[in-house]
């Protein structure tokens, strides 16, 4: 009961918007998905001798863009064998089932009504729901950065099934969208410094974490092996380096500066050099849209080149755009992008989506989130004296979550739904280190806490 209770006020905005919400890059996925399923079964007819996959393989070849086979397959069959909703009602009983273990890591003992009531509040007030509700992994950015949080911070309470359950969620959040591997690894380091004086004591905590990455490795590369005939984690990936390098400045003054001397592929569209980073990538009449399937290709290739090329000649230019997308992003965090009314329409092999564009209502939701994780910094910052090591190491890594998500987006478009798959973090910090109320602050046994445990109210 409580498990449902949980999940269903992570679902909130869905059911306000009668729908899950969808973005343009939701369409992307489920036809990620369709091809990834096709993919399959033409390796499976082809390894029985009924038949190839020559025109599948030359259509994955000549893709704009490629996104997490993962998360494209999480999409396309929950949504194919029954809607849309069966997508985010799984991703609400992962945070839900989440969120409840971390109660009871942070808080044992304490009423289960409790948790569920602080999850509602979570819920209520923070990003957490409005990514679970949105048809896009964002919200494993957040669930793969609290399974780390609680590996290194509660490892010594976890059974052997809870540390396995989050060794699963951290290689499968690793797997579901790229920029989650730069920040799986940089909680690693972070969670490696907060132990560093008992390492040795934890050492099986980062080694959990360490091989759930490699793990999410592994997968990627399989996909890209198998799939693409690639050694790479990001098979047919935009040239977003390029793009950014472009519009920062260095790359636009490196290309005009050294075309067509240097032999890019990019010296072909010096016209197109003042387009935005959205159009460049994205839009149906910008340079890589316009661009032959093979042209791409060959941008693709030399798209590390070409940044760190522009960014040797044009150091300072190129550092100081970064470190103002990185704090533009920081505090960027709203609930901007979460479109209510938006909703998927779909068929066996296509979906369409339907949008409608921002309104007031979202600016005074958005207020509500600032002003939460305000309080929440505020708290934590007037109650560390009195937080346990435990609470500290939680906030701190909680903290580190949010500045890696912010990190990321000095070589990206600073968006609000980026920072908002983690921002989350800080009021569930608060929330756990919250003080105990007279009638819970009972000494409690700490024994290992079992999966099952979590949703015995269910």
């Amino acid at each position: 009961m409580q498990l449902a209770i949980s999940m269903l006020f992570l679902c909130l905005p869905a059911l306000v918007n009668r729908a899950p919400m969808v973005f343009p890059d939701t369409r992307a996925y489920f036809l990620g998905g369709h091809a990834a399923v096709e993919k399959v079964l033409a390796l499976f007819a082809r390894h029985t001798g009924n038949g190839g996959d020559a025109a599948l393989q030359s259509t994955i070849q000549n893709a704009r863009g490629v996104r997490s086979a993962f998360y494209s397959l999480f999409t396309y069959i929950p949504t194919i064998l029954a809607s849309t909703w069966l997508v985010i009602l799984l991703q609400a009983v992962i945070v839900a089932l989440l969120l409840r273990l971390t109660f009871a890591l942070a808080r044992p003992g304490e009423d289960g009504w409790r948790t569920t009531g602080r999850i509602i509040l979570l819920a209520l007030a923070t990003t957490v729901s409005w990514a679970t509700s949105y048809i896009m992994p964002d919200i494993f950015t957040g669930v793969m950065a609290l399974a780390i949080i609680l590996t290194f911070v509660y490892w010594q309470q976890l059974s052997r099934v809870t540390a396995w359950l989050l060794f699963a969620a951290i290689a499968g959040g690793v797997v579901m969208h790229m920029i989650n591997l730069p920040v799986a690894l940089g909680l690693l380091l972070a969670g490696c410094f907060l132990r560093r004086r008992e390492l040795w004591r934890y050492r099986y905590a980062a080694t959990s974490v360490a091989g759930a990455v490699v793990v999410g490795v592994a997968a990627m590369l399989v996909v890209g092996v198998v799939g693409f005939k690639q050694w790479t984690l990001a098979p047919q990936a935009p040239p977003f380096l390029t793009a950014r390098s472009i519009v920062d400045g260095p790359g636009k003054l490196y290309l005009r500066e050294h075309c067509p001397a240097v032999g890019l592929a990019m010296c072909r569209h010096l016209d197109t050099l003042d387009e935005s980073n959205t159009d460049f990538l994205w839009g149906p009449d910008g340079a890589y849209s316009r661009m032959s399937p093979e042209e791409r290709a060959q941008v693709r290739a030399e798209d590390k080149r070409l940044f760190i090329a522009a960014a040797r000649e044009h150091l300072p230019m190129q550092l100081s755009a970064m470190l103002r997308h990185a704090a533009t992003q920081l505090v960027l965090f709203g609930v901007n992008e979460y479109l209510i009314p938006s909703w998927a329409e779909h068929t066996a092999d296509d979906m369409t989506i339907h949008e409608q564009s921002e309104t007031t209502w979202h600016t005074v939701a958005s207020v509500v989130v600032y002003l939460v994780v305000a309080a929440a910094l505020g708290w934590m910052i007037l109650n560390w004296r009195r937080l346990t090591p435990s609470q500290r190491q939680f906030c701190i890594l909680a903290g580190a979550a949010v500045l890696l998500e912010a990190a990321a987006g000095g070589i990206s478009e600073p968006t609000p739904r980026y920072e908002a798959r983690v921002i989350w973090l800080l009021p569930l910090a608060a929330l756990v280190s919250w003080p105990r109320t007279k009638s819970s602050r009972e000494t409690v046994k700490i024994v290992p806490v079992e999966a099952g445990e979590v949703a015995s109210s269910a």
